[in-house]
């Protein structure tokens, strides 16, 4: 495991787009010069950070985002360049640590954030967070011979051992498992699955998409996930939580329209290969929880943004036709 590398490579700043003008005098041009790009004709351009570009921080790992030669890859960024196609904008990519991510959105240095960040409460009074990508959680990794199929429960761990990196928050509720042998904690993925593997450890639970990643890159680990069923005594364990995208407040426009434009992925199917490609099959990925726990906080019961940043949404209609 220890020869397991992910891409996070630099990249080289393209040269900076220069406006070209908008409205009536797009409007007026339109009929000698040809169709008028959507971006012009809708009205007023969005608003980024450099303008004529989305730039995108993510943490720069595999398989959710990273840059290979300069190329954007990973299932969020492609995701999004799809989006940012149609929205006439190009995509423009910083990679970075875990709490520089959400900051430089927050401080305006980035347009929008990504990779496996959950939604939560907080979050969602600090910025605007679109619908869910997918729905992740608790995966239980555990040898290829093992005889669970679709779901693990959390009964099924009892008398068996389980793992996870130190600081998770699903260990608290690991330990409150009456009858699990041991909880075993790590300083990394590598040497967890090194323990899973060698059958010193039964499960484990890590960050889920990457170990499907990784079990794609090399089937020869002879190791497969399964998600963990909910029970309501272990939330943190079995809970699942959305994956998000978060966009700066003052940025409505960009907002809606890469909202709108993730509506507009689920409706034509774009997201379910998307996320094969990369390793990340399972079908529950795609499954939301029984119950939203973003009623009442960030959105109402039909789905419509409510809250602090609560704004009539630009149409974007067009550009996702």
């Amino acid at each position: 495991m220890s020869d397991f590398k992910f891409d996070s490579q630099g990249f080289s700043r393209r040269g900076l787009l220069k406006a070209t003008g908008y409205g009536s005098l797009a409007a007026l041009l339109g009929s000698a010069l040809g169709p008028v790009p959507f971006a012009f004709a809708a009205g007023q351009p969005i608003k980024t950070v450099r303008p004529g570009y989305l730039t995108a921080a993510c943490l720069g790992d595999m398989p959710l985002g990273a840059l290979r030669e300069g190329v954007p890859v990973g299932t969020d960024l492609e995701l999004l360049k799809l989006i940012a196609d149609r929205l006439e904008l190009k995509l423009d990519v910083l990679t970075m640590g875990f709490p520089a991510v959400v900051e430089a959105v927050r401080s305006g240095r980035a347009d929008w954030f990504g990779g496996n960040f959950a939604w939560n409460a907080m979050r969602s009074k600090i910025l605007l967070l679109t619908d869910p990508v997918f729905y992740t959680g608790a995966y239980v990794i555990m040898r290829d011979n093992e005889p669970f199929d679709t779901t693990i429960s959390v009964n099924d761990v009892k008398g068996r051992t389980i793992g996870a990196i130190t600081g998770y928050f699903t260990i608290p509720d690991m330990k409150k498992i009456e009858g699990v042998k041991e909880v075993k904690l790590y300083d990394n993925t590598d040497s967890c699955l090194r323990d899973v593997r060698a059958g010193r450890l039964d499960f484990a639970v890590l960050d889920a998409p990457t170990i499907d990643y990784m079990i794609l890159q090399d089937p020869s680990l002879k190791l497969k996930q399964i998600p963990m069923a909910y029970d309501e005594k272990f939330p943190s364990l079995t809970a699942k939580f959305e994956a998000i995208w978060g966009v700066h407040p003052q940025n409505q426009d960009l907002f809606d329209g890469v909202n709108q434009g993730l509506r507009w992925l689920k409706a034509t199917d774009q997201i379910k290969p998307i996320l094969a490609k990369y390793g990340i099959k399972n079908p529950d990925y795609l499954v939301p929880p029984a119950k939203d726990p973003r009623i009442g906080v960030d959105r109402d019961e039909k789905g419509n943004l409510i809250g602090p940043f609560a704004h009539p949404a630009r149409d974007f209609s067009q550009a996702f036709a």
